[in-house]
């Protein structure tokens, strides 16, 4: 009897130990991390502000789960990933002047298995007609306990410009603008006054940034469309059909050149589409014999492979040069990408070189990326001055210094050497 009784008495305590460990909150590895972008695992968030009305405003923001971490909460099979979604809207300029906030919960539930995939989620701003405003946006991974922050400049002054426009790609919301040849993109706008528009074409090409210590500026783009088309409108939108390559700028009033603009990039878009992008975007770190030599190749694969393998010295080291390099291209493109592929521009440049930044300080009229300690000898500082472009609200200048030649030439130097500039300005 007392055997038994210890038996029971086992059991019940085995079977607590498994409850207790069955009801402790279990969390599932997130969404593989990008292997495009292994220098930050930093959250992708996008914003698309839609003037609905004179008086309101839609954000639908769009939130990449692969970052995210997600929590088992109780015995079923279900994780869910746990978002806070907070925004203040302040005039632009001022910053102490909240006039419309709030917050609310996101949830996203998964299986076991979680897959790669944008979280959906839409809010209204309280944002009169004849301003000016930046959106300040924080997403808080409650399960990671991490907070990002997404900025968004909207423009109420007039209702001409982009955001008075609203982009479907089959039935979607494109959080870009950037689509595929033959894509056809219906746009949509709430103004019924509008009854035709004007699509100007341009389809020029662009050469890389200069190096952030030249004494010469970037090219201007100046309005001046190669061809153009009118379309005129029975209903309260507009389908598109893309070129090829070009961009679309497309303007409701033809004494105006505010406007929407749709581009046109390669399949592969914000990845390299082959070999001669590859050379191309790779000219920040080649000397001019070695450009030239890889550009002329009957097999320019094989140019520029040979390329990284010589400053590689190994295949496994000149994959993982490969791999890091034009997986910061990609990213450049993604983020920085303006009337031209951000690979191209002074930001892009700036990231492909020296990473991300430790600290970014952006408002409405500009950004600072910081690499180090800031203040510190060592430390950089790069401030990039917002363009007016009536193209795009991503166009960025850089204020340029001979005091870049240095660090430049030592960080083009390290990829030469064979190593990756990493993130932090450390090496």
């Amino acid at each position: 009897m007392e055997k038994f009784a210890r038996n029971i008495l086992l059991f019940l305590l085995v079977l607590t130990l498994q409850t207790c460990e069955t009801n402790k909150p279990q969390y599932v590895t997130k969404p593989t991390k990008s292997l495009t972008n292994p220098d930050s695992d930093l959250l992708e968030v996008n914003a698309v502000a839609y003037h609905t009305n004179d008086s309101l405003t839609a954000v639908y923001l769009e939130i990449k789960n692969e970052n995210l971490v997600y929590k088992r909460p109780d015995t079923t099979l279900a994780f869910y990933a746990e978002l806070k979604i907070s925004y203040k809207l302040m005039l632009e300029g001022n910053s102490k002047r909240i006039l419309d906030s709030n917050s609310y919960f996101l949830l996203d539930r998964a299986e076991e298995k979680v897959d790669v995939r944008s979280v959906l989620s839409a809010f209204n701003l309280n944002a009169d007609f004849g301003g000016n405003y930046y959106l300040d946006i924080q997403v808080l991974d409650v399960n990671k306990k991490t907070k990002y922050h997404k900025g968004l400049n909207i423009y109420k002054q007039n209702k001409l410009s982009s955001q008075n426009f609203l982009m479907t790609l089959n039935g979607d919301i494109s959080f870009k603008n950037n689509f595929l040849k033959d894509d056809q993109v219906i746009v949509r706008f709430s103004n019924s006054a509008i009854s035709q528009v004007t699509v100007d074409c341009f389809f020029r090409e662009f050469g890389p940034a200069k190096t952030p210590f030249s004494a010469r500026p970037n090219n201007e783009l100046k309005y001046k469309p190669d061809s153009g088309f009118v379309l005129r409108l029975n209903e309260n939108q507009y389908v598109l059909t893309m070129p090829e390559r070009g961009f679309y700028h497309v303007r409701t009033d033809p004494q105006s050149v505010e406007g929407i603009t749709l581009y046109t990039y390669d399949k592969t878009f914000p990845g390299v589409s082959n070999s001669d992008e590859m050379i191309n975007c790779t000219r920040y770190i080649m000397n001019k014999a070695e450009f030239e030599e890889c550009k002329a190749a009957a097999d320019q694969k094989a140019a520029i492979d040979k390329f990284w393998l010589t400053i590689g010295g190994s295949n496994e080291r000149a994959r993982e040069l490969l791999k890091r390099y034009y997986g910061r291209v990609k990213e450049a493109n993604k983020n920085f990408s303006s009337f031209t592929q951000g690979w191209k521009n002074d930001r892009g440049m700036i990231f492909i070189i020296f990473g991300p930044p430790t600290n970014t300080y952006r408002d409405s009229k500009s950004e600072t990326w910081v690499y180090g300690n800031d203040g510190t000898v060592g430390s950089k500082r790069f401030i990039f001055q917002k363009t007016p472009n009536p193209f795009t609200d991503n166009d960025y200048t850089l204020e340029r210094s001979q005091f870049f030649q240095d660090p430049w030439y030592l960080a083009v130097d390290y990829w030469r050497q064979g190593h990756i500039y990493l993130d932090n300005g450390t090496h």
